[in-house]
């Protein structure tokens, strides 16, 4: 039996609850037989992407080996896994009932990425699931290994910022403020009394930080949840120099990934844009892209309606304009792809390799500036004394 969600109408005004049934079409016959009007049914429980990650890996495995679809389906759901079974099954019952694969996968995993998800649409609905598969556990496998790298990277200047920050906390709420009380202020420089002007709020300050980027956390999930707010958001971070860059590669990967492997499979060149630009995950660049397949559709060039978006630099542009001229469309949108991957590792692998020591640079600037300010009062300590 799977547990049903479901909202609707009935005589007495709104409803909604859950019911169990062996199918979705018997636990909405049972509802209408009670006099429900149904709006919304769905499986209440929804399995985390770790749980559809090894679906994806085991369902790779077999049609690797040539099998089918729903051979696939029916070996695993035959695992002794329990989850990967109940991942089958469900799978298996929503296409007896004539639900499409892909609308079942989005039901009953929660929090899936749009470019994966499309990714397999192109797959599924262009007889090359195997190769989308390929790809996405391809680009699954780089990202954690990039993911490892950072953490690697990050952990020992993360450890050193823990420990500085501790010992600061100490030295502003205990050393400075004795200083300041014996110092006169007239024998300072600016540096120092502005530096001493924080005497004693050192651990106000880190509570002070904390809050400020919960609350900046806070309001960017809220302004998320809306449309509008993520278009805003997506708008404004394009238009910042730096941030900007890294949004624009990260769509223009995403989209070329897309349309090359639709390209590829044959796929005719509406759906292929249009299964790219649904991939595509920031809203201001899905407007811009929307108004390139109206464009494309209309007779303009792939090359003049791209450089519109501004996502192509303009050595791409021409490459995609020789390509379009000599039919060649499908190999230079795989290797503009290619290329902008390893552009991509290029420039995390810098980051990474410069994230360190511009962590202990930071750190050690701070540690110079608050060592000043102890110091310079000492100075002048022992020269009244003196």
């Amino acid at each position: 039996m799977v547990k049903y969600y479901y909202s609707g109408q009935a005589a007495e005004g709104h409803i909604s609850g859950f019911i169990e049934a062996k199918t979705k079409n018997k636990a909405k016959k049972e509802l209408l037989t009670k006099g429900y009007l149904i709006n919304e049914l769905k499986y209440s429980r929804k399995f985390n992407k770790k749980a559809f990650w090894n679906f994806i890996e085991a369902l790779y495995a077999l049609i690797n080996e040539n099998t089918s679809l729903s051979e696939a389906i029916l070996i695993l759901e035959s695992q002794e896994n329990q989850t990967m079974s109940k991942i089958a099954k469900q799978i298996n019952l929503s296409i007896s009932e004539g639900d499409d694969f892909m609308k079942t996968l989005e039901e009953i995993f929660q929090g899936l990425d749009t470019s994966v998800m499309s990714l397999l649409r192109i797959g599924y609905e262009n007889a090359g699931l195997n190769e989308s598969l390929s790809k996405i556990l391809l680009a699954k496998t780089q990202k954690d290994e990039i993911l490892h790298e950072t953490q690697k990277a990050i952990a020992y200047p993360a450890f050193v910022l823990l420990i500085s920050i501790f010992v600061l906390v100490i030295i502003f709420d205990t050393v400075l403020p004795e200083f300041n009380a014996i110092i006169s202020s007239e024998s300072l420089g600016g540096l120092t009394l502005y530096i001493l002007s924080f005497a004693g709020h050192g651990y106000e300050m880190v509570l002070y930080f904390f809050w400020s980027i919960i609350f900046l956390l806070f309001f960017y999930a809220i302004v998320s949840l809306s449309k509008s707010g993520k278009f805003f958001l997506n708008k404004t971070t394009h238009f910042i120099p730096l941030l900007g860059k890294i949004m624009k590669l990260k769509t223009k990967l995403v989209f070329l990934e897309n349309i090359s492997l639709a390209l590829d499979l044959k796929s005719d060149l509406k759906k292929a844009l249009q299964f790219s630009i649904q991939s595509v995950n920031n809203q201001y660049h899905k407007l811009l892209l929307t108004r390139l397949e109206k464009e494309i559709l209309e007779g303009t060039t792939f090359e003049k309606a791209l450089k519109q978006t501004g996502l192509f630099n303009q050595m791409e542009l021409l490459r995609i304009g020789l390509a379009e001229k000599s039919a060649k469309l499908p190999n230079t949108f795989k290797s503009l792809s290619k290329n902008n991957i390893q552009n991509q590792q290029k420039w995390i692998n810098l980051f990474i390799q410069l994230l360190g020591p511009f962590a202990i640079i930071v750190l050690g600037l701070i540690i110079f500036f608050v060592a000043f300010a102890v110091v310079t009062p000492m100075m002048s300590l022992q020269q009244s004394v003196g």
